[in-house]
């Protein structure tokens, strides 16, 4: 487990970023845990302060449809913020969400998953933002995932990343629908996302699946 203490307090009281040079893999099993919120990439280990109540609502809303809609059509597995992906030796990520088409996730279920996701989204927190949108975009890029959504609700925008050939197609999007070239079907009005109180589920869900047969 890792501990920042300053003075005589436990942690700082604004979000936080720490960055720890050196880190093996090995050392990374060793200091982080459950109440860790850490990844690793080439040596670098980055622990950070606990999401905001903004941060976890956009991210349970999204994760929340993703689920149902993969579950529904039996498309696949979504999972985090807490399942960490290897995507290669030395770099371990823990994506807010991320997409795996049906029969890629083992079973049983490792204890990480080992290998590329097919879609990745992040919320963007003010002390992330530069690695989010700096190493660890650039790792998900170099590892081939398919998709990758970035949202950050303080500048309300999406930076879309979508796999073409051999390099990626980028786009910015504040308004209308947002598809997703991974999941078939699945979508959001980018104004959902800015709302002080977010759609409610159960009807942006019967949107997705559509009127019954």
């Amino acid at each position: 487990m890792v501990s920042v203490t300053f003075g005589e307090h436990s942690g700082p009281d604004v979000p936080y970023t720490l960055l720890l040079h050196g880190v093996s893999e090995e050392m990374f099993d060793e200091l982080a845990d459950a109440e860790t919120r850490a990844e690793l990439i080439d040596g670098v280990m980055f622990v950070r302060s606990p999401a905001s109540l903004e941060h976890d609502d956009v991210a349970g809303f999204l994760r929340t449809l993703l689920r149902c809609l993969a579950s529904a059509r039996g498309a696949g597995d979504v999972l985090g913020p807490d399942s960490l992906v290897r995507l290669r030796p030395g770099r371990r990520v823990a994506p807010d969400i991320f997409f795996l088409r049906a029969g890629r996730l083992p079973v049983p279920r490792p204890r990480l998953f080992d290998g590329t996701p097919d879609w990745v989204i992040e919320v963007l927190l003010p002390s992330n933002v530069p690695h989010d949108l700096g190493e660890k975009r650039a790792a998900y890029r170099e590892a081939g995932v398919r998709e990758i959504w970035m949202i950050d609700p303080r500048s309300r925008t999406v930076a879309i990343d979508r796999l073409a050939g051999v390099g990626y197609a980028e786009i910015i999007v504040s308004s209308g629908r947002i598809f997703s070239s991974v999941l078939e079907g699945f979508f959001v009005e980018a104004e959902w996302l800015w709302q002080p109180q977010l759609p409610d589920l159960m009807t942006c869900l019967q949107l997705l699946l559509g009127p019954r047969s």
